[in-house]
Parts: C-alpha cells; structure tokens; sequence
C-alpha cells in the first residue's frame, strides 16, 4: 500500500476527536458482518475526514482516481477489521475498567480547546455522552484483545535477525546505485538512508534567531539585525549563550533548551545554517547568519567525524524494527483468522 496513505490512514482511523470518532446514522447497510452492520453514513464520515488529511499534505499531481479508490478499499477494510475486533473482544470477555474508561475520554478531551467545545462537537454528530462512552470502551476493548492475542505472542527478536537485517542495510550502503530499487525492501532503503545519515559527520549546535522574512520592510529587517547583532557582542563579551538565547531566541523549539538543536546532520537545516554550523571549531561563534527564518548566531558545542556503521551501536534499533515486523506479520495473520472464521457479505457499493 502507498506509505503515504498508510499514514493518512493510521492518523484517521486511530485519533480520537473531532468527526473521525462519531457517528450516529440509521441509513443503508454497505456491509455485514457476523450479522452486524456497517452503514454508509459511518463510512463517509471516515473517508470525508480521510480524502480532506490527504488533499493537505499531497502533491496536486497525486491526486489520483486511482489513489482516491484505494483510499476508500483501505477504509472500507478497517471498518470491517474494527467491527471483527470488537465482535471478537465480546466473544472473549474482554472487560475494561472505570478508570481506563475515564483516562481514555480525559484524553479525547484534552485534545478540544475547551469542555463546551467538546459537548458541541458531540452535539453536532447527534452523540449523546453515554453513546461516546460506549466508543471509547469499544475501543479499549479491542487494543486490549490485540495486546492479549497478538502482542503476547510475538516472539522476541533474536541478535541472528538484528544482524541480518544491518546485513542488508550495509550491503545497500556499500553499493550505492548499483542494487536496482525494484529489488530492495522500502523499509530497507528507508533504514539504509537513516543509519548512513546517523554515522555521518554530525554538529551539536545551539543557536540564537532573530525572527525576519522577506515580506519585512527594510526599517524591520535593519531592527532585527541590530538586535541579534547586540546578542552577539555579549557572547564574544563572555555572557553565557544559553540563558541569552532563553532571553531573547525567537525560535521556540529550542529556546527553553538554551538554543541547543542537538547533533545535526547535513541536510537537516537550510542551505545556509548548515554551510556556517558545519564550518565552525567547538565552542567558536558564527558571525551572522541570514536564512529564510531571519538572522542567526551559532555555536557548535560538539562535533562527530564521520564514521563507519557499527552494528553494536544500533543493535538495539534493529532488535526492535525486528519486533515491529514480526508483530505486524502477526497481526495481520490473526485478522485473516477472524475473517475465516466469520460471514463477511457486501450489500451495497460505498460508491
């Protein structure tokens, strides 16, 4: 499936708020299973809340029929997954305690500006409160049976599995564009590019921003130069870079941490923050550094050479995308479980 509706999906279907968690509809049966019903009006509201995540974060061009159609099989296939879950969680007498429930609807709520915008929302998809407890017991219900089923039962990762896998990604780095893409696992790639940017040469820098853009006028770009380059005439006069960038930082990432980014890598950064962090001695000051976010001062605190993958220092890592693996295989293989062992008839087109 494409990684990036996966993603798409993963977000709507899992988070609790807004008008991904209702739905209180009477209207046609698009599927049955196990004699319960899926309705139409519930598979809307997911894929209308899915297709508007989708449209924001993709490129114009990919936009596609095609896309369009797998994201309504993929959602039309949760749905179906939820409801033998559920079902199947019943089956099992799976309970889930006062407390649980009470965390579960505290965190749906804490993610609504407000309490009366939490009741509004309710009130809008026609939910009444014991209706919208009722959703989140179910879906307690079912993480516990899946931890019970699933979790409990995937093995733990060997060292053997750990080292097979570096074994690929090493033999990814070492031969660049020789493998041909078809032939190597995404996540491989993916890996291959995480661990060769982890070994590479890497900066731990902090950094002081003086907000300005482009659309500044000159009176405003000349202010905040002065401003950051009166920053950097205390630190050259010995005041301490950390409590200045918590005074005066305009880049609220970092600022409550002193200015300090972490280790770095190339590409990380802009163009330019890069070329000037990367250029400096440990505990040397930048000069100032003009990007697309305003002016900057940078101070690199610790440097990293490049260095060869070692497999000891991301054997950890490894051992659990092995568990990640093997929990999704048997995941997946318990689901087709279920679906054998239940009646799974389609009524009406969801088109």
């Amino acid at each position: 499936m494409n990684r990036k509706i996966a993603i798409i999906l993963v977000f709507v279907l899992t988070m609790s708020t807004g008008t991904m968690l209702f739905s209180n509809v009477v209207d046609k049966v698009i599927v049955k299973v196990n004699n319960e019903n899926i309705l139409k009006s519930e598979y809307d509201k997911i894929f209308n809340a899915t297709m508007a995540q989708f449209k924001q974060i993709t490129p114009l061009e990919e936009q596609t029929p095609e896309k369009e159609k797998e994201l309504k099989e993929r959602i039309l296939e949760q749905l179906i997954i939820d409801k033998l879950l559920i079902q199947e969680a019943k089956k099992q007498k799976i309970k889930v305690n006062r407390r649980e429930i009470e965390e579960g609807i505290n965190m749906v709520k804490s993610r609504f500006p407000s309490d009366e915008a939490f009741k509004m929302e309710l009130r809008k998809e026609n939910l009444t409160e014991k209706q919208f407890e009722e959703r989140i017991t179910n879906q307690l219900m079912q993480l516990k049976l899946i931890e019970e089923q699933v979790k409990k039962k995937v093995p733990q990762p060997t060292e053997t599995e750990a080292k097979e896998v570096y074994d690929k990604i090493i033999a990814v780095i070492n031969s660049s564009n020789q493998i041909s893409a078809k032939n190597l696992n995404d996540d491989i790639k993916l890996l291959s590019q995480l661990v060769s940017r982890y070994f590479d040469e890497q900066v731990r820098v902090r950094h002081i921003l003086i907000r300005s853009n482009k659309n500044d006028t000159k009176e405003e770009k000349a202010k905040a130069k002065k401003t950051i380059e009166d920053i950097r005439k205390k630190v050259v006069a010995g005041e301490d870079f950390s409590e200045l960038a918590k005074k005066y930082s305009e880049d609220p990432g970092s600022k409550e941490r002193g200015g300090d980014l972490g280790f770095i890598t190339r590409g990380d950064t802009v163009p330019e923050f890069e070329k000037a962090a990367f250029a400096l001695k440990e505990g040397e000051v930048s000069p100032v550094i003009t990007t697309e976010y305003g002016y900057h001062i940078i101070r690199l605190i610790e440097r990293k050479q490049k260095r060869s993958p070692n497999f000891d220092d991301i054997k950890q890592d490894l051992l659990q995308y092995v568990y990640t693996k093997n929990s999704e295989k048997y995941y997946e293989q318990y689901i087709e479980n279920l679906k054998k062992q239940s009646v799974i008839k389609n009524i009406s087109p969801i088109d």
